[in-house]
């Protein structure tokens, strides 16, 4: 199976009370949907802010998303646990609400674990169980280097093998890490870059399979034409989308992944698609930190000078 193409991940959105908001998540779908050149759509990512919904939440989400979501598109589903038993229950509770992937975050991502990331033995046991009791497909998402939690390539390379591992989200923050991993388990997985900062268009033309981004919700079409044209088409006209249009968003809300304040990225994106005329709210759970003043101001600017906001 080989993914290729843009799979956008998108928000939740919430009411100002904190309820999920299902009538905008159906906007919002439909809307991040309807680009051409998309693989899928990503729900329950970081950018839907997983960690803070409960399970029935997530599952609601994505049996929801399976309702709206046009027909063709693979609906991926994220899933994340530092509990292996949990983590399976996660996986089985997404597939029978519809989803057709999984995104399997880090199961290490707590202190007393991190080195487990970095041992191959722990990594399979992990992806071992998924791949036997889920078997659903699976994309492994891959933190940056300064996470902690960064499989290391002979991690990887022991999970690649797996009927149902098919791909890996490269959370990478430069392209000589994306290029390790390509050289390593290319051969055999689907490389996706993730990155939200100017490194992206480097992995992109580095052969990636294709993209799985949160910031692909501001402006779908122009980030689906991006991956094509870097991955399938033309290098130059690459370039120029990416330095045109890309790197003022990435910069403006993702802070090019720099954590310049505490401004949550995934509050700003949605505080974007609100300012687009997209969300009708830009609510974001705690503990996520809202864009200020400042921010907004910004972020308006920036939408401004790619052409998003509306006339």
């Amino acid at each position: 199976m080989k993914i290729t193409g843009l799979i956008p991940a998108t928000v939740t959105p919430f009411t100002e009370s904190g309820a999920i908001d299902f009538e905008e998540l159906t906007r919002h779908l439909r809307q991040v949907g309807s680009a051409s050149g998309l693989y899928g759509i990503a729900v329950n990512g970081h950018a839907g802010e997983i960690l803070a919904m409960n399970s029935e939440e997530r599952r609601s989400v994505v049996a929801h998303a399976k309702s709206v979501l046009p027909t063709g598109l693979k609906l991926i589903a994220g899933i994340e646990s530092h509990d292996i038993d949990d983590l399976v229950v996660q996986g089985l509770n997404a597939k029978a609400a519809g989803a057709d992937m999984l995104l399997v975050l880090p199961p290490f991502d707590v202190r007393p674990y991190r080195m487990l990331a970095h041992d191959p033995v722990s990594v399979r046991k992990v992806f071992k169980r998924l791949n036997d009791e889920v078997a659903l497909p699976m994309i492994i998402f891959q933190y940056g280097e300064s996470s902690g939690v960064a499989y290391t390539t002979e991690a990887l390379k022991a999970v690649a093998d797996l009927p149902h591992v098919v791909g890996v989200k490269v959370g990478a923050t430069s392209p000589t890490t994306f290029a390790e991993i390509m050289n390593a388990v290319g051969d055999q997985l689907s490389i996706l870059a993730a990155s939200d900062a100017p490194a992206l268009l480097g992995m992109l033309l580095h052969k990636a399979h294709g993209a799985l981004i949160g910031i692909s919700v501001i402006g779908t079409q122009r980030w689906s034409d991006l991956v094509h044209e870097a991955t399938q088409g033309s290098a130059q006209v690459a370039q120029q989308i990416h330095s045109e249009f890309a790197m003022p968003i990435m910069d403006a809300v993702f802070e090019n992944q720099l954590h310049k304040t505490f401004t949550s990225y995934f509050a700003a994106t949605k505080e974007a698609l609100h300012q687009m005329g997209h969300l009708k709210s830009a609510a974001a759970r705690a503990p996520l930190v809202l864009p200020d003043a400042k921010k907004k101001a910004e972020i308006a600017a920036c939408l401004a000078k790619v052409g998003l906001l509306p006339s």
